[in-house]
């Protein structure tokens, strides 16, 4: 019987095939980029980098140039969007760091997509369902957080807080450390009405609906109201596709006020013991590239699978072969392939290998099979 050809693939091979097929579906097309890019570009904008530690070389005519650390900026500062045509984009690309910890270099393989254009909420909406849909291919226990820069910049502009202590108060809020975040401000002499409203502002985290209410109830201007009106037009279309029940609207979700200034969030999945997909809108950074363009868009690291999958024992083969030096090799070999015939990955051995995870381990007999040992 012929075997289907995806059934010898690894579990990432397979949803990142789902998840090209599922992007296409929704009008995004393939984005191919080279290795390299001139340092300069990451050298303006590191605090944009997940990891800021760039790998650079000299090129022959001078020129310092860098293994790419990140996709969006190459696509954000090359995109062919303009006022009156958008580009819908998604990608699948290996990104280098310099683990600065181990001292070594890293290879990451990095799955997202942008939307770049004139935008509204139907296409964050858009940005935000594939989000959803690439976590459930991942996992079935998954869950997103969502935030508004927008309606943190409106605050602190109606509070009149100035910008150099918004970086500190960020990282308060993000760190989820209230009790420094009241002494930041009170040691900034805020007023107290003021520290309140952040406060409370900062506490806002829960369901979608609920959250969403109370953030209304402290909302002092027309850009606060504005960022939540987003939100809810956003999150209605989620719940008309049925991809509502598993959002959470959190306002300690925030990130650089250099690049974003609108919707953000983050993904995860049970077994990953941190956020596996970050996505936000970036706007601003479109506009320090001298573009005036809505931007919106995810990227996955798809290496931190690897965690996740180690811990639910997925295995490398459904059959084990164990053969000594007696071992009649055609016999064997037909044996072999008459499970691989069956659909079954085999491998064959002399000994179990240590880092190899197994369904049925066999004894190769001389005539026949016999079943020595189950792995998992």
């Amino acid at each position: 019987m012929e075997q289907d050809v995806t059934s010898a693939l690894r579990r990432e091979e397979k949803i990142t095939l789902a998840l090209r097929a599922l992007y296409e579906q929704y009008g995004f097309r393939k984005y191919r980029m080279g290795k390299f890019e001139e340092y300069e570009l990451y050298m303006e904008n590191k605090n944009f980098l997940k990891n800021p530690n760039i790998i650079t070389f000299h090129d022959l005519d001078g020129r310092l140039m860098a293994l790419k650390p990140d996709v969006t900026l190459s696509i954000a500062k090359n995109t062919r969007a303009n006022a009156h045509s958008s580009e819908k984009v998604y990608y699948l690309e290996n990104v280098y760091w310099l683990e600065k910890q181990s001292g070594g270099y890293k290879e990451v393989n990095q799955l997202g997509l942008e939307s770049i254009g004139r935008l509204d909420a139907f296409s964050f909406y858009e940005v935000l369902a594939l989000a959803q849909e690439t976590l459930a291919a991942i996992s079935d226990s998954h869950w997103m957080q969502v935030s508004h820069i927008g309606f943190w910049v409106a605050l602190l502009d109606g509070l009149s807080i100035e910008e150099g202590l918004r970086k500190e108060l960020f990282s308060c809020i993000h760190g989820k450390r209230l009790h420094e975040l009241k002494a930041l401000l009170e040691g900034a002499n805020v007023t107290p009405f003021a520290a309140e409203l952040i406060a409370q502002a900062a506490s806002l985290c829960g369901g979608f609906t609920d959250t969403l209410a109370a953030a209304r109830r402290i909302a002092i201007s027309n850009g606060m109201t504005d960022a939540l009106n987003e939100l809810e037009t956003v999150y209605g279309l989620l719940e008309q596709k049925g991809l509502s029940g598993r959002v959470t609207l959190d306002f300690s979700l925030v990130n650089d006020c250099d690049y974003y200034d609108g919707l953000i969030f983050q993904g995860y999945v049970e077994g990953v013991p941190r956020a596996l997909l970050f996505g936000g809108y970036y706007g601003r950074l479109m506009r320090k590239f001298g573009r005036n363009l809505d931007a919106i868009g995810f990227a996955v690291y798809m290496n931190e699978l690897d965690v996740l999958f180690r811990a639910q024992k997925g295995t490398d083969a459904d059959a084990l072969i164990l053969y000594d030096d007696a071992a009649d090799f055609k016999a064997l070999l037909a044996l072999a392939d008459a499970k691989r015939a069956e659909g079954q990955r085999v491998r064959i051995e002399r000994k179990i290998p240590e880092d190899v995870r197994f369904e049925k381990a066999y004894r190769f007999t001389g005539k026949d099979l016999e079943e020595v040992g189950k792995d998992a």
